[in-house]
């Protein structure tokens, strides 16, 4: 596999810096018709200009241009430092003397706002940085930019790589850019300034896939291209959000010694040895969850909630959480535990008082589902409390929770408190299905009527129907262009997505499968950014440039698959189906025989009129992550009915 700067690496270690004289500066004609001229017959006829004393998100920034720069017309263009006499045009990246002389500077732009302008011999391209001057070497990722730093003028250049020099990232390493190659680089546009729209932008094990880039259980891909990629899809620099399960912890850290902050009811399920509690590994799965849910708090015992203020305003103070809790910037998370079947609420008669006996949800929803409000009055009753404590002392902050399981509803008896805000746990891969896509709407739309002014963020589950496995593929990129207009309209403020997973066969393989939903996340996050975008236009430019040759058979295969996923009239078979597939479903339902063979020839279409060898590689990840997944589901389906 090639490396995104791989055989540059050893020419690009370190600062990246050098200092020129006059002299060696070459200097570039410039016309109106051919606007900046930055490489031309493959010499570079500009220089990227940085501060001496660079930030390091700057410095990233540079380096990143420099690399795709070179990758499109075969010129390293010279990084120099606003120190040297530079004459011709000039790209300015971060701020530097030249952006002040400007009368630009970094802390000028709000929270991840960037610009990319245009002057008759400069493009400067800028944004909010973390003014953090930490050693940086573009050969080690630890030494990039952090996960949440301020690092907008990385923004900037990923925008203008995108907008004027037409490089697309939809997977890691150069096999998932999509880049032009040409002698001469030229570029003209308009001013830009902006930043994203939704704020909080993540995605669950972003690098975590396979070195060859399939969907099926291998070594890890290297961590820095793992990690350019999500930098470059702007994972990086955002929001920092946290909403989870918050209270594992507590039973390692209190249950000897509080045993009263504890569900009553449940002495069975607790370990004898109760400081043994979360300890060992052993007994718990890879996120550090007891494989056997354990009971959840007591959500009405004043200890246990002044506990809770306690550890929320030490985080607010200090940045550290005491044990567990999920936690960043503003945000302090309170979720109860999951749950297997019926979560495992306290039976002491304060908390029993605030449960219902039926959902109340019962009485106005006309779509069943398996989430619901029977604990809604009681979990937000006890967010509430310590809402109401944390903004005594920290007003601007907040407390988080989910709309998920059996507070998937709001609370009716109280209002929620304004410092709430809420993660919204969605199956967006199965909104396709009429029956979930019914459950989702009047999920959103209960919330606007009862609790319009929370702050609102999405958690998105795309690893549905299925584990990255042998089911009917849920492509379903146009429905995504729908759904992400949605969230917009309805104000939701961030983004985090479960990917669909790999069944990891040995310690060390990688977890996440990158073909399976590779144009769903792909639109997430690009419409997540930039919702003025064109989302049927990503879909279409996404077969001709990732395919080339192959786009036309490639995109015929890909809405194939799709208008079979999302047509209505494959889940008429029962009013309360989610989208769970089981064999049955995916392959007597949805990939019959008749519609696989009406896919394949597609398949062979596209094999035969790749040309290039990076046509004919994308082409086969395809082949041996989707196609050849789905004939062997087929085949197993089949081999198992026979046997009945």
């Amino acid at each position: 596999m090639v490396n995104s700067g791989g055989h540059f690496l050893t020419r690009m270690a370190g600062l990246f810096f050098c200092c020129l004289t006059p002299a060696v500066v070459a200097a570039a004609e410039q016309s109106s018709d051919t606007g900046l001229l930055l490489v031309r017959d493959g010499v570079p006829a500009t220089n990227i200009v940085i501060a001496a004393e660079a930030s390091r998100a700057a410095r990233f920034a540079a380096a990143e241009l420099q690399y795709h720069v070179e990758l499109i017309a075969g010129a390293r263009l010279p990084i120099v430092n606003d120190t040297a006499a530079v004459t011709g045009v000039r790209i300015l990246v971060g701020e530097s003397k030249a952006t002040q002389a400007l009368g630009l500077r970094s802390t000028d732009f709000g929270p991840q706002e960037y610009l990319i302008r245009f002057l008759p011999d400069t493009l400067v391209l800028m944004g909010r940085d973390k003014p953090d001057r930490e050693p940086f070497d573009y050969a080690d990722p630890k030494t990039f930019p952090g996960k949440f730093d301020e690092q907008a003028s990385c923004y900037a250049v990923y925008d203008f790589l995108e907008r004027y020099c037409d490089i697309r990232w939809y997977l890691p390493t150069e096999l998932g850019m999509a880049c032009p190659r040409q002698g001469m680089l030229s570029v003209r546009g308009t001013d830009i300034r902006r930043a994203p729209a939704m704020k909080y932008r993540e995605l669950n094990r972003v690098h975590d896939v396979p070195a060859d880039l399939t969907d099926e259980s291998g070594p890890r891909l290297d961590r820095r291209e793992g990690l350019l990629f999500a930098y470059r899809m702007r994972l990086m620099g955002g929001e920092q959000y946290a909403c989870n399960h918050a209270f594992y912890g507590y039973y390692r850290r209190f249950v000897k010694d509080h045993p009263e902050w504890f569900a009553k009811g449940y002495d069975a399920d607790l370990p004898e040895d109760r400081s043994f509690a979360m300890k060992k590994r052993g007994g718990f799965d890879h996120n550090g969850y007891p494989m056997k849910y354990y009971p959840n708090m007591c959500y009405t015992d004043e200890g246990f909630i002044q506990q809770v203020i306690a550890s929320a305003r030490h985080f607010f103070d200090t940045g550290q959480a005491l044990g567990g809790e999920p936690a960043r910037g503003d945000y302090f998370g309170l979720g109860p535990m999951d749950s297997s079947g019926k979560d495992k609420f306290c039976k002491c008669p304060d908390c029993q008082a605030l449960l219902h006996d039926e959902p109340p949800c019962k009485k106005w929803r006309k779509q069943h589902f398996f989430f619901d409000d029977l604990a809604s009055d009681y979990i937000f009753s006890f967010v509430n409390k310590v809402a109401r404590g944390v903004r005594k002392t920290h007003p601007g902050k907040y407390v988080t929770m989910f709309a998920y399981h059996q507070t998937y509803y709001p609370p009716t008896r109280e209002p929620l408190e304004p410092n709430v805000a809420i993660t919204f746990c969605m199956h967006a891969q199965l909104r396709p299905v009429p029956a979930m896509n019914r459950a989702i709407t009047e999920l959103l739309d209960r919330w606007d009527k009862l609790s319009p002014n929370q702050p609102k963020y999405l958690w998105l589950y795309f690893h549905r129907p299925g584990r990255v496995n042998p089911f009917f593929p849920g492509f379903m990129a146009h429905h995504m262009v729908k759904q992400m207009q949605e969230y917009h309209r309805r104000g939701f403020l961030g983004i985090f997505a479960e990917p669909a997973y790999i069944r990891i066969k040995e310690k060390g393989h990688a977890g996440r499968g990158p073909n399976a939903n590779l144009l769903e996340i792909y639109l997430a996050y690009k419409l997540a950014d930039d919702p003025t975008l064109d989302g049927n236009k990503l879909i279409d430019e996404f077969f001709t440039r990732f395919y080339g040759a192959a786009a036309k058979p490639m995109q015929a295969l890909y809405e194939a698959i799709e208008r079979v996923y999302c047509d209505p009239a494959n889940y008429t078979f029962a009013t309360n189906y989610f989208g769970y597939q089981t064999p049955e479903i995916a392959w007597a339902r949805l990939g019959t025989e008749e519609r696989m063979a009406e896919f394949a020839p597609l398949m062979a279409q596209a094999k035969e009129a790749a040309v290039t060898e990076t046509e004919k590689k994308r082409v086969a990840l395809f082949e041996k992550s989707i196609w050849e997944r789905m004939k062997a589901g087929r085949a197993e389906y089949l081999a198992s009915t026979s046997r009945k």
